[in-house]
């Protein structure tokens, strides 16, 4: 048998975080124009894990999660905290974040988050943008991190990323 290589394809995941339920709807529109239609998103949450981003952004932040239909190769995909990035400092006011967006992808294997924040966990790849597995799906469950954040434990949050995981399952058993 001879080895023919196959590139590593994942869908785009966001983790979406505002106090203003307005902009959570509208950056959607945004990040379409940037990684393709939106085919599966949560609902709109409390965002309770967790007071780390209400001197930030204030306090009654939501939380939402959006995966993009098009399937990526994940060793292209680091760029996309780089535009995250840009988008979330045009939106600054008085040097504040109005909104946190947190890019990753989902594999097969599991969720894999990027970070602008080394860690002893995360993988630096380029740029000044690091990457971690943050839950390993084995079979139909997630298996938590010690570094997992508190909002990923949800089991909600966690059927929800499940569902992202057949989503790719299916597009890649069509294609």
């Amino acid at each position: 048998m001879i080895f023919q290589p196959q590139e590593p394809q994942a869908l785009v995941i966001c983790g979406l975080l505002s106090a203003d339920s307005k902009l959570l709807k509208e950056i959607e529109s945004t990040l379409e124009g940037i990684f393709g239609n939106v085919v599966l998103r949560s609902e709109v949450e409390p965002f309770t894990w967790t007071d780390y981003y209400n001197a930030e952004m204030g306090e009654g932040i939501l939380r939402r999660w959006v995966v993009f239909g098009k399937p990526v190769n994940v060793l292209e995909a680091w760029n996309l905290k780089l535009k995250t990035c840009g988008i979330e400092d045009k939106l600054r006011t008085d040097d504040k974040r109005q909104i946190n967006l947190d890019p990753g992808f989902v594999r097969h294997d599991g969720l894999w988050l990027f970070s602008t924040k080394p860690a002893g966990h995360r993988a630096y790849l380029a740029e000044g943008v690091w990457i971690e597995l943050t839950l390993r799906f084995l079979r139909e469950r997630c298996e938590e991190m010690p570094w997992t954040y508190p909002d990923h434990r949800d089991p909600g949050t966690q059927i929800f990323f499940l569902k992202a995981r057949e989503l790719l399952k299916q597009q890649l058993n069509d294609a």
